[in-house]
C-alpha cells in the first residue's frame, strides 16, 4: 500500500490526519526500516525511531538522526531530530517534541481528533498530541497494511532454511541453543545480512508438550522430539512455520500422530477458501484431531500482515470471512504430557481458485 492510497483509506474512514508509529507499519509502507540490532533493545539515545505524519496538506516522516541510514525513499518529506552527539548532553525526548510540534504544523494538522495506532503509540507522544488539542483516536480498524507479497516470499524462504538447519543438525549431544544458533545463521546466510525474527527450539517430552519456548542449554537425547517455530522478517514481510522432528527412529504411535497433524494441516489449508468463516475452519481442523484427545489450546491459525499475527485469527470465536489475497498461517498440533508435542505450520496465500503454499519446507519426522 502506497502513502497516497493509505491517505485515501484513512480519509474514507473519517481520519483526516493521522500519526503512525509502529515499526512494522512503516516498514510495510516502505519508508523506514528499523535495523535488526534495535528490535530486542531500547536505544538510550532515541525517544522514538520514526513517526509518519499524514496531514491534510503534507506527509512528513520524522526520524531520529541516529536512524538516518534506515530511511527508505518515499513520497514523505523527511525531517530529522537530534538524538545524540558527543558535544552536548543528550535529551532525545525534548528534541523529538520540538521537532514533532513543527512537523505537525508543516503537515497541516488541525486541532481535533488525530488517528493513531493504539497498539503501539508511546504514551509520551499521545500526551503531547492531547496537550496540543489533537486528541488521539485509534485508526487501527482502517489501517490494513498489506505487505509486499515478494517480501513475504523471501521471509518464507528464510523460514524454510531455518527448519532445514534444525533437521540437519538435530542429534544427541547438541543443545537447543546451539540448534537455534545454527538456524539463525542459516537465515542470515540466505538473507545476506542479519534479520530479526522469532525463533524457538524445544526438545524432549517436557519442552515440546507445552508447545515449545525459548531455546535453553538442554541437550538433545536419542528419541527426543525437537519442535521448532520461526517467524523471520525481511523488507516488511513476515513468515511463520513450525515443524517437529524426531532424533532417532519414530515408533508407530509417534508416526501416527505426526501423520494426523500433517493431514489436518493440509486439509485445513484446503478449507481456507474465500467466503469461508474462520471459526468453521477452526472447528473442522480440531475435529480431524479429536481421536487423539485434547490436542492444542491455541488458535488454529492467523493472518500475516504488517505483524506476524493479525485478525482474522482462526479461532472458535472469529466470525470473519476469509478473502482472496490474504496470507494466512495454519498450525494444528497435538500436545500430550509425558509424551511431547508436534505442531506443523505453513504460510500460504488464499487464491481465487486455489491456495498457494509459500513455505516449501516438507514436514517430515
Amino acid at each position: 500500500m502506497g502513502l497516497e492510497h493509505l491517505r485515501a483509506v484513512l480519509d474514507a474512514a473519517g481520519h483526516t490526519q493521522a500519526l503512525l508509529s509502529h515499526p512494522e507499519t512503516l516498514a510495510s509502507l516502505g519508508c523506514f526500516e528499523t535495523p535488526a540490532e534495535d528490535w530486542p533493545v531500547s536505544n538510550p539515545f532515541v525517544a522514538v525511531p520514526a513517526l509518519l505524519l499524514l496531514g491534510p496538506t503534507d506527509t512528513v516522516l520524522v526520524v531520529a538522526d541516529f536512524h538516518a541510514p534506515d530511511v527508505r525513499p518515499s513520497d514523505a518529506k523527511l525531517v530529522m531530530y537530534r538524538s545524540y552527539d558527543f558535544r552536548q548532553r543528550p535529551d532525545p525526548a525534548s528534541e523529538l517534541r520540538a521537532t514533532l510540534r513543527a512537523a505537525l504544523d508543516e503537515a497541516g494538522f488541525a486541532r481535533g481528533p488525530t488517528g493513531i495506532e493504539a497498539r503501539h503509540l508511546p504514551h509520551v507522544v499521545a500526551d503531547w498530541l492531547l496537550a496540543s488539542g489533537r486528541p488521539p483516536v485509534d485508526c487501527g480498524a482502517a489501517l490494513e497494511v498489506t505487505p509486499d507479497l515478494e517480501a513475504v516470499r523471501r521471509a518464507c524462504r528464510l523460514a524454510d532454511v531455518a527448519q532445514q538447519a534444525v533437521k540437519d543438525n538435530a542429534a544427541p549431544g547438541v543443545s537447543e541453543a546451539e540448534l537455534a544458533g545454527l538456524a539463525a545463521a542459516a537465515m542470515f546466510r540466505e538473507a545476506g545480512r542479519r534479520i530479526p525474527g522469532i525463533l524457538t527450539v524445544s526438545t524432549g517430552p517436557d519442552g515440546t508438550a507445552t508447545g515449545g519456548g525459548v531455546a535453553t542449554g538442554r541437550v538433545v537425547r536419542s528419541g527426543d522430539l525437537v519442535l521448532t517455530d520461526t517467524s523471520p522478517w525481511i523488507d516488511g514481510g513476515w513468515s511463520d512455520t513450525a515443524n517437529a522432528v524426531l532424533v532417532g527412529t519414530p515408533d508407530r504411535v509417534t508416526r501416527a500422530r505426526f501423520d494426523a497433524v500433517r493431514r489436518a494441516l493440509h486439509d485445513g489449508i484446503a478449507l481456507c477458501r474465500p467466503g469461508v468463516v474462520a471459526r468453521d475452519v477452526d472447528r473442522r481442523v480440531r475435529e480431524l484431531l479429536a481421536e487423539h484427545g485434547p490436542t492444542y489450546e491455541h488458535h488454529t491459525g492467523h493472518r500475516i500482515g504488517a505483524a506476524w499475527s493479525e485478525e482474522p485469527r482462526i479461532t472458535p470465536y472469529c466470525e470473519e470471512r476469509l478473502e482472496a489475497g490474504m496470507v494466512l498461517a495454519l498450525e494444528p498440533a497435538i500436545y500430550l504430557p509425558g509424551w511431547g508435542g508436534i505442531r506443523l505450520e505453513h504460510t500460504f496465500l488464499v487464491g481465487e481458485r486455489e491456495n498457494e503454499i509459500l513455505t516449501n519446507f516438507e514436514h517430515t519426522l
